[in-house]
């Protein structure tokens, strides 16, 4: 009996550490997506990095409308404001959108969002990319512009 109740508690305290850090993770999503403002957030990509290698995502963007890409570093990147976001140099990731045939259409390169004007549905790639060893996450945010 005293074995099933040290089972369950061992059990009960993994949840609860595992379901906190989960929570601290979307927090930062949410704090990122508070970021867009005046806009419609239709999704996150939440991207967490192996080996320094670039996360690509799928999406497809409708004609007419424009849409914000925007990228968010975690709270240990230098220069984070007080919701623990980066939005200044160094920049420790990049965020770019690819068409189907490969083609790059936009960058995050020297800023830390960008607005699109789609010419045509189909299917995107969004690419997030270290660029440095160090970087261990970054999220994403696709909004698009009220009409």
């Amino acid at each position: 009996m005293k074995l099933i109740r040290f089972i369950i508690l061992t059990l009960t305290v993994l949840a609860i550490t595992v379901n906190a850090e989960a929570q601290c993770k979307q927090r930062f999503v949410y704090e990122c997506a508070l970021q867009s403002n005046g806009l419609i957030f239709l999704k996150e990509f939440n991207t967490k990095f192996t080996a320094g290698n670039a996360q690509k995502h799928k999406v497809l963007l409708n004609k007419g409308f424009m849409y914000t890409l925007s990228l968010c570093n975690p709270a240990d990147a230098p220069y984070a404001n007080e919701n623990n976001i980066s939005h200044a140099l160094p920049i420790n990731s990049m965020l770019s959108l690819y068409d189907k045939n490969n083609n790059m259409l936009a960058t995050t390169s020297q800023n830390f969002k960008f607005t699109f004007y789609c010419p045509k549905t189909d299917v995107y790639w969004i690419h997030i990319m270290p660029l440095s060893p160090q970087t261990t996450c970054a999220v994403g945010i696709l909004s698009v512009m009220k009409r």
